[in-house]
């Protein structure tokens, strides 16, 4: 998971503090070409908790769990889902993911084999997201 957050910082703060240091200097040597970026659609996932969500005891909730992440991590190997990671609080914003599908329609058909969506712990807020193309976190490799 810090690859995620690695990954935004890259992707958000760096290009954003660049340009802002870059605003003050005037040399004369300083590139003008601009950066032209190719952009695509995605399907940016707010998973956000069930306010009545069912109880179950710590033996379920970990199995639905490792469920919910074998999903994320099948949407992965698929080319599926780009970018995922949980919030630290536990505000009603539980996590996020980034599909790459092709309609909204795909994005809730792959949601729908999640336990923890199924389960009723989680509700998924879809939203078509405008994006750097080629989007991808490549995982840690493992020993």
């Amino acid at each position: 998971m810090k690859t995620v957050y690695i990954f935004f910082f890259i992707l958000f703060i760096l290009p954003a503090s660049g340009s802002l240091l870059s605003q003050g200097n005037n040399d004369s040597t300083a590139s003008t070409e601009k950066t032209e970026w190719e952009m695509k659609e995605y399907y940016f996932v707010f998973l956000n908790a069930v306010k009545d969500r069912p109880k179950i005891d710590s033996a379920e909730a970990m199995k639905i769990q490792a469920g919910h992440l074998a999903n994320i991590e099948r949407m992965f190997n698929e080319g599926k889902c780009r970018l995922a990671g949980p919030f630290f609080d536990a505000g009603e914003m539980r996590g996020i993911l980034i599909l790459d599908v092709a309609s909204e329609e795909e994005a809730k058909i792959e949601l729908g084999m999640d336990p923890a969506i199924n389960s009723g712990r989680l509700v998924p807020v879809i939203k078509k997201w405008y994006g750097p193309a080629g989007l991808i976190v490549e995982p840690k490799a493992r020993k």
